[in-house]
């Protein structure tokens, strides 16, 4: 659809300036979250165009900055750019495998990929924080809104309500071109405020696509499923791009196979250090099987591995809980695409709650077939500590 087709040249131009400035500065990446520092985020927020917050100074993190986030839960989740550890640097990110198939693709392609990972995969990701308020009723107001006309909120007239709070969505429909933000360049009347949005205004791209979605799934917004979310991003390419699905499946094909690497973990639970070494051909399960057998737990209880922060965060539940979207025994090590120096939590039993510290130790390339307790320091701790009747 050549509607669509400025507001994806316009979203190519800030995602290479995302790209330009991590490849041309030493980025400050968080060991705990793998998000950028809080200057990184205001210096490069003033370099886009399409959505600059107004934010006087460097004060606040990742999460206040949508478009960065985005950018980089696209780029990670693509495999487009991958989190690293370097001796003498820290954490970097470095081109991904997927890096060069990205760059083939025309900008209406990169557009449509880029909104199947907003709408299929980030939207969850961050649906359940604090700061993605009033999503479903933005979207609600932003379907019923005419061009050109202020998008309002609930039963509020005042326009200047989207800067009260801060919406995610709200950032992303104009990253995407749906809306325009005007901005408030002067300290407002209200000082609530505080995000300094004077109005939203839908777009003759958020007429288009709003009615697609509808044409498809009136509740598309809330619940797109695979068929629909692909329905819609086809409907946005042009038709005479016939080998658009194939250049798709090769970014989104896996970048390498099981089995060509073993990984070294440590673990730390209380006074105890265990170090297991392991192919990446195994699943999280049972690596959940060589951290228990390593301090002499059994493996009765229920439990979950919980990795990164934010939008990053991913959390891998015990088969047994099957309403649970990402399981640990469905993913296997080489799939979460892991770094020396990454450190992740595992919980186990939800009534006593196990907190076992993991960090990835090393990397080295060469197949193993097993798993082994490397190194053992500290005595096991005690799964069932028994209990004087006077403390209870």
């Amino acid at each position: 659809m050549n509607q669509f087709q400025n507001a994806a040249e316009e979203l190519e131009k800030e995602y290479q300036i995302f790209l330009d400035y991590i490849e041309t500065n030493e980025v400050m990446i968080s060991k705990a979250t793998g998000h950028f520092g809080k200057k990184d985020c205001f210096e490069l927020n003033s370099r886009f165009h399409i959505v600059k917050e107004r934010y006087k100074k460097a004060g606040r993190t990742q999460e206040y900055y949508t478009v960065i986030d985005f950018f980089v839960f696209f780029s990670v989740y693509l495999d487009i750019l991958r989190l690293v550890s370097k001796k003498g640097a820290g954490l970097i990110y470095e081109k991904g495998p997927k890096y060069p198939s990205f760059y083939e693709l025309y900008p209406i392609e990169k557009y449509a990929l880029m909104m199947w990972v907003w709408l299929g995969g980030y939207e969850d990701a961050f649906r359940n924080f604090s700061f993605s308020a009033g999503s479903s009723e933005f979207y609600e107001k932003l379907r019923k809104t005419k061009v050109n006309e202020p998008v309002t909120y609930s039963y509020v007239k005042d326009p200047q309500i989207w800067g009260k709070f801060y919406s995610p969505q709200l950032r992303l429909c104009a990253l995407f071109r749906l809306i325009t933000i005007e901005w408030l360049d002067e300290e407002p009347v209200d000082p609530e405020n505080k995000f300094l949005v004077n109005a939203i205004y839908k777009t003759e791209e958020g007429a288009c696509l709003t009615a697609l979605m509808d044409e498809i799934d009136e509740d598309f917004w809330n619940y797109p499923d695979d068929d629909s979310l692909s329905d819609l991003i086809f409907e946005i390419i042009p038709e005479e791009m016939t080998d658009t699905d194939l250049k798709f499946q090769r970014i989104l094909e896996k970048s390498a196979e099981p089995g060509e690497h073993s990984i070294e973990f440590q673990i730390r639970v209380g006074s105890a250090v265990r170090e297991i070494k392991t192919g990446d051909q195994h699943t999280l399960e049972e690596l959940h099987y060589e951290i228990l057998k390593s301090v002499n737990f059994d493996s009765d209880h229920l439990y979950y591995f919980q990795f990164g922060s934010g939008t990053l965060r991913q959390k891998y539940y015990a088969p047994e809980c099957r309403d649970m979207e990402l399981t640990a025994d469905e993913v296997v090590l080489e799939e979460l695409t892991l770094y020396e120096g990454l450190n992740f939590e595992f919980i186990y039993d939800f009534g006593d709650s196990w907190h076992f510290h993991v960090m990835v130790k090393r990397i080295i390339p060469g197949h193993m077939e097993g798993s082994e307790t490397t190194v053992v320091k500290g005595a096991n701790p005690e799964q069932y500590p028994s209990y004087d009747e006077e403390e209870w």
